[in-house]
């Protein structure tokens, strides 16, 4: 009589053939990957590609920031002069601001608002062409932009002053410089600023009568 293989055996060559089929079924599908996704295609290229600017993560982390040039004419206004004449300090080692004074290092800077460069009329001080072809008129814009960054309407400019970062700062001086000019330019402000404030004060008149209507 035969004998019976014992479930013990049976189970054994269950596990053996079990382990050949994962095997098997692994084999297979690393197989079909490669059928299904080209080589050249592989992993590296999977999914979404995303654009990383030019530059961006250099310097720590650190966010660029755009540089933005405020409109200097409508803090002109409230700008005061006695705060000029502390900004203007810094520029006392290279200029001078009151007629009749011999120019410096740099030249004097009495009636320069509204004048023109061409001419010349900073007396026997020589300008030079690189801040000829940066400005034709010392506008008020044109004054705002250079003393927040001489080198960018100068680059080869005489000028080694860094500049003034603060908007009020330039506002300042600006109005300083106001003070020593003969006739200085009016301030236009720009349409869209002029209907910015004609409806604030416009505003202000409709609550000052709400108020003294209320008022018994």
């Amino acid at each position: 009589m035969a004998e019976k293989p014992s479930p013990d055996k049976f189970k054994s060559n269950s596990a053996v053939m079990a382990g050949f089929a994962a095997i098997w079924l692994t084999v297979g599908a690393n197989e079909a990957s490669h059928f299904l996704v080209p080589d050249d295609e592989g992993v590296s290229t999977f999914g979404y590609e995303i654009e990383v600017p030019e530059g961006f993560g250099a310097g720590g982390g650190d966010s660029v920031e755009e540089d933005i040039l405020v409109d200097i004419k409508p803090l002109l206004a409230s700008a005061n002069v006695d705060d000029g004449a502390k900004v203007a300090r810094k520029c006392q080692s290279c200029h001078t601001f009151e007629a009749g004074e011999r120019n410096g290092t740099g030249p004097n800077l009495y009636n320069i608002v509204g004048a023109t460069l061409a001419t010349h009329d900073r007396g026997d001080f020589k300008l030079s062409e690189s801040i000829l072809a940066g400005a034709d008129v010392w506008t008020y814009d044109n004054l705002n932009a250079y003393l927040e960054n001489p080198k960018h309407v100068a680059p080869k400019g005489t000028m080694s002053f860094i500049g003034l970062r603060k908007p009020k700062d330039r506002a300042s001086i600006i109005k300083f410089l106001m003070a020593r000019t003969e006739n200085p330019p009016e301030v236009v402000l720009d349409v869209v600023e002029e209907v910015m404030e004609e409806t604030a004060a416009a505003v202000e008149d409709v609550m000052d009568a709400m108020e003294s209507v209320d008022t018994p």
